[in-house]
């Protein structure tokens, strides 16, 4: 498996994730763990988490009907985005009190904003999951901090009630 700059990773020989900074060689990558610590790590030592995406991919497809002899482009776009609920980041053995998930499911979803911010990433989904709302709610309070930046639900058919789209517009920031 080849992994991306900016890719979240679990690590296959210990605890943690971290996020891919460089590819040293064919075998091994500079991997940044979840303390901020840079780490060498083989590539057989790594799994790629699918939910969150820290780059843009654009993928163009074309497709060609043979019954009219017309060629019809689609294009798919990938959007960054982060998973919020608790279980992706907390293991069996830590418990924490509903205020400090909620704490740091915000710190995340700020950590993530600020990331995006980064790297011009002008739409972004934030999962926070149905609920009763609070998440929702206190995610897109702490979005208003940021200028430029205008909040909505994300696509219903992929996520349900459950993710927040954020779209930047970088002439307003």
């Amino acid at each position: 498996m080849i992994f991306s700059l900016g890719e979240k990773v679990r690590f296959t020989h210990e605890s943690g994730y971290g996020i891919i900074k460089k590819q040293i060689n064919t075998f091994k990558y500079l991997v940044e763990n979840e303390f901020g610590i840079d780490l060498i790590v083989l590539k057989v030592n790594l799994v790629k988490i699918h939910s969150e995406h820290y780059t843009e991919k654009i993928v163009f497809k074309d497709k060609i009907e043979s019954d009219s002899n017309k060629k019809l482009t689609i294009q798919e776009i990938e959007i960054p985005e982060i998973d919020l609920h608790i279980e992706h980041y907390q293991s069996a053995e830590k418990q924490l009190t509903s205020a400090e998930i909620l704490n740091f499911q915000l710190r995340k979803a700020d950590e993530f904003t600020q990331k995006m911010l980064e790297l011009k990433i002008s739409n972004f989904v934030i999962i926070h999951g149905r609920g009763e709302g609070i998440l929702k709610n206190k995610v897109r309070a702490l979005l208003t901090k940021y200028s430029g930046i205008d909040t909505s639900d994300a696509n219903f058919a992929k996520y349900g009630k459950g993710a927040t789209l954020v779209r930047v517009n970088y002439k307003y920031r």
